[in-house]
């Protein structure tokens, strides 16, 4: 499994915003939406705060790949689903939600239930 390099990382998680595009059956990743992202120790996660209904999130759990930007890394990724039963990771992004985005009123949502099964972890492709 590849991993993110310790530059990467620190790009990615300087930034407020993450862009990822979702690759569609047919190959293509016509759409892009900019997210929050939140790392823990050397993986990044995301999450949906519309779950399924989020445009991007659907294509994202259907196909399994996509594309992400941010601090100037622009890779292609997995999304690989977190089970809502793994507490150790569910608890350790919800806790990086609240620290990255503690200035905003959704930090809390971002980190609680229904939002919270909607974890992805992004894993560049190698």
């Amino acid at each position: 499994m590849a991993a993110w390099t310790p530059d990467e990382l620190e790009r990615i998680n300087a930034e407020t915003y993450f862009t990822v595009g979702a690759t569609l059956p047919d190959g293509t990743t016509p759409k892009t939406v900019d997210i929050w992202s939140v790392p823990v120790g050397d993986r990044i996660f995301i999450r949906s705060y519309n779950g399924t209904q989020g445009k991007w999130y659907g294509p994202a759990l259907k196909t399994g790949r996509g594309r992400i930007s941010a601090g100037g890394v622009d890779k292609p990724v997995r999304f690989v689903p977190v089970a809502p039963d793994d507490e150790a990771t569910n608890r350790a992004v919800d806790a990086a939600y609240l620290e990255k985005y503690a200035d905003s009123e959704y930090s809390v949502t971002m980190s609680t239930e229904p939002v919270r099964r909607n974890t992805l972890e992004v894993v560049p492709e190698e």
